[in-house]
């Protein structure tokens, strides 16, 4: 019974205290929930901004690689590269379906569409593997000239590099990547940037020499390591990699020339057989050709074939010096 007595007391009191104060303690809850929601609020707004902030790297890495393609292909370092490309790619490809819909099967539409929206990828590419090709086949004078330079600036480097690209003649190619990495490497903040710049030099060439070198270069730059003799031992294995390749590289180049040169003259000479022994005047042979549904499918789909076997046929026959 005491025990009964004094919990009621005890309620009493606690009601009574609760009673006094009451606004002081609904401020309180309501203090306690804003700082919840905010809570929560703020987790969430900083998971949606490490969402948001990893879509933006992800495409800043996209469009950094796209500027660098282009940057290698054609030597035009600018930001609004990717975007002049990607308009490159889309409008003619639209101009070209609005042109041929309906004038031939979707088939031809779809593939002669499709094929000029890849006309800048393939030039890219083919841009891009005739100046690896090239890249590749100065190494020797490049290795000879930054051997040279590292031993006359007491195996310095960076000073190596930045005298050969000034030095170097005979390899334009890689002069122009010397010129790029001396000037990144003059602007690094650290190993990181240097790391990333020798990369972009790697990738240009892409051959495993250039891999070995760029390797060498890091090292010596970042850590002062002394690469001399291994220069010495990459510069005889090209040495050699060069006279195997000359030896080989006598290929016949007849496919490439009847690819080349005899589809077009086989065209021309439909033309003057069309004009000449079937009585078809200038003005008729091109309305037949371009004016008809089968002459205009046949011509976009020889066009597309041959575009096509062009670039095949020139990825397919050059190839870069490498061990």
């Amino acid at each position: 019974m005491k025990i009964i007595v004094e919990l009621i007391l005890t309620s009493m009191l606690m009601l009574g205290i609760a009673s006094f104060y009451s606004k002081e303690i609904i401020i309180f809850i309501n203090l306690m929930k804003t700082k919840m929601f905010f809570g929560e609020a703020t987790r969430n707004r900083e998971k949606d901004t490490e969402e948001k902030d990893a879509v933006r790297k992800k495409y800043r890495k996209s469009r950094d690689r796209l500027i660098r393609l282009i940057d290698i292909a054609f030597g035009i370092k600018h930001k609004n590269a990717p975007i002049i490309f990607c308009t490159a790619s889309v409008i003619p490809a639209f101009l070209v379906f609005a042109v041929l819909a309906g004038r031939i099967s979707p088939l031809l539409v779809f593939c002669a569409s499709g094929f000029t929206a890849a006309m800048p990828s393939l030039i890219t590419a083919l841009r891009l593997k005739a100046f690896r090709i090239k890249s590749s086949k100065e190494g020797e004078i490049l290795l000879n000239e930054l051997i040279d330079n590292y031993k006359i600036n007491y195996f310095n480097m960076q000073q190596a590099i930045e005298i050969t690209a000034v030095t170097i003649e005979e390899a334009p190619n890689c002069k122009r990547l010397l010129f790029d990495l001396s000037r990144g490497i003059n602007k690094s903040g650290g190993s990181e940037e240097v790391k990333y710049l020798i990369d972009d030099f790697r990738f240009a060439v892409d051959t495993s020499w250039a891999g070995i070198l760029a390797d060498n270069m890091y090292f010596a730059l970042v850590s002062g390591i002394r690469v001399s003799e291994a220069l010495g031992d990459l510069l005889k294995t090209v040495s050699k990699a060069k006279e195997v390749e000359e030896i080989s590289g006598r290929e016949n180049n007849e496919a490439g020339l009847i690819l080349k040169y005899l589809v077009p003259i086989c065209y021309l000479m439909t033309v003057i057989g069309g004009i000449k022994y079937f009585g078809l005047s200038g003005k008729e042979f091109l309305k037949y050709q371009f004016g008809t549904e089968a002459g205009l499918g046949w011509f976009i789909a020889a066009s597309v074939i041959y575009g096509f076997a062009l670039f095949a046929k020139k990825f397919l026959s050059e190839k870069k010096l490498d061990l």
